[in-house]
């Protein structure tokens, strides 16, 4: 998502998979799409008319297929098909949203990892274990699945996991996908294949010590992420690299992403060094003869940026929960992955880089010392624009107090080329889903806010 139509985005037929981050339409990779038109599936079931958005919900993790132009588009399909549906069988404690830090819990055999990113629909819900959840999310290289979204079901008759075989016993008639077992006898057809990814549906489950075991009623293969791109098409995949950069591409689960020298990374201060294992991004280009991802765009999803004095903290290390000065109602929260790892509560005068979680919350992967500076930094993407007043991340700031000196030498409002242009002009560019930056100082509890930018993402 970006400011200028022109640069954001990608344009024509196309796809785009991603986690969805909010309505108003449909918001998936930073395209507002329109989707009052177009054919919903959840897990094959045609969307319920009845329901807003057939059904879908924040947090899902969904390809859409349609006409792009820009950040904005048309879907004609949006599927959704969840990782898994099935009983929490490991938990060490319940679950109260809203999360902090990083929670762990083993679902049909399958490490799924819950944090302050993770929407967990009806919030008031405590999840205990034992109970019937249905989850959505990335899987990493290590195939534990990082929920973007949780739910937790009052009943089901059926049970279900996607994933990749690690082993067959064809003399058993079992096969293995992590910590699960699955018990194949009664399935017609020729043997699982390992590393096939499939889908299993079963009726009989049980929770062991280390291994959950599973009776299928059908084992299908199933596409991995956005499945097959069609040859030429654009292509946005958003995901987890589980294999990092070799010879110029790397791997999205089992996209395969190839970068060259005019590739371009966002936000602004990251480079194709960032390309770790691990790293949450979002890939935007076109698909070759044999299906890799050729990338003009790599967006990092760290793409929050906040800077001012710790005001409150709480919790123990590694799982820190805190507020900045001038921005209370943006709620902070650290975990094992955050740089450097926080032996110690957040004080001073800090710069957070992180991801964009519900309710106005981040999970903050990078924490830099700023020293004495009064400086303050908000940045994310537009939640709202009404007049003059943009909100982010739940903090309104109004554009008619930033003084408006174009065409001065040193403009307050900018472009994401770095140019200088109006505040008309700069409003008229901003939409929710743009990516935004305001600069300030810390004057006392408060922020006086003196600068605006539009920042490319």
């Amino acid at each position: 998502c970006g400011g200028s139509l022109e640069t954001a985005g990608i344009g024509g037929t196309g796809i785009s998979y991603g986690t969805v981050t909010d309505f108003g339409s449909i918001i998936v990779n930073g395209s507002r799409l329109d989707d009052s038109t177009a054919t919903v599936t959840l897990d094959g079931i045609p969307g319920d008319v009845l329901l807003p958005h057939r059904g879908l919900k924040q947090g899902m993790v969904v390809k859409v297929s349609g006409t792009f132009s820009g950040n904005t588009g048309t879907a004609s399909t949006i599927e959704y098909k969840d990782n898994l549906e099935g009983e929490v069988c490991a938990l060490a404690a319940p679950i109260v949203p809203p999360i902090v830090g990083i929670i762990t819990l083993r679902v049909l055999g399958q490490t799924v990892i819950l944090d302050a990113t993770t929407f967990v629909d009806n919030s008031t819900t405590i999840i205990n274990a034992g109970d019937i959840v249905e989850v959505s999310g990335l899987r990493d290289d290590l195939e534990e699945i990082h929920a973007s979204f949780s739910e937790v079901k009052t009943s089901t008759t059926e049970v279900e996991v996607k994933g990749r075989i690690d082993a067959v016993d064809d003399i058993a008639k079992v096969l293995t996908i992590n910590a699960l077992n699955v018990n194949y006898l009664n399935i017609p057809g020729s043997a699982p294949v390992v590393d096939q990814y499939v889908e299993v549906k079963g009726t009989v489950f049980s929770c062991g010590g280390a291994i959950d075991t599973l009776t299928a009623t059908s084992v299908e293969l199933e596409p991995e992420g956005a499945g097959v791109i069609p040859t030429g098409d654009h292509a946005e995949v958003e995901g987890l690299i589980t294999e990092g950069l070799n010879l110029g591409s790397f791997k999205i689960g089992g996209q395969e992403v190839l970068i060259n020298g005019s590739t371009r990374f966002l936000p602004e201060d990251f480079d194709a060094g960032d390309i770790l294992v691990g790293a949450k991004v979002e890939a935007e280009g076109s698909t070759s003869t044999n299906g890799v991802l050729a990338a003009t765009k790599i967006t990092f999803r760290e793409n929050v940026k906040l800077e001012s004095n710790v005001a409150t903290v709480s919790g123990n290390s590694p799982t820190f929960s805190f507020t900045l000065v001038g921005l209370p109602g943006i709620t902070i929260t650290t975990n094992s992955a955050t740089t450097p790892f926080p032996a110690s509560p957040p004080s001073g005068h800090i710069r957070v880089r992180g991801i964009e979680g519900p309710n106005n919350t981040v999970l903050a992967i990078r924490i830099e010392d700023r020293g004495g500076s009064a400086n303050a930094f908000l940045q994310g993407t537009v939640d709202r624009e009404v007049g003059t007043e943009i909100t982010i991340l739940g903090i309104t700031v109004d554009t008619i107090l930033i003084v408006d000196n174009f065409p001065d030498s040193n403009p307050n409002f900018e472009d994401v080329h770095e140019q200088g242009i109006s505040r008309a002009t700069f409003l008229d560019l901003v939409q929710p889903g743009t990516l935004v930056k305001f600069k300030g100082d810390i004057i006392g509890v408060s922020i006086t806010w003196d600068e605006a930018e539009l920042e490319d993402d």
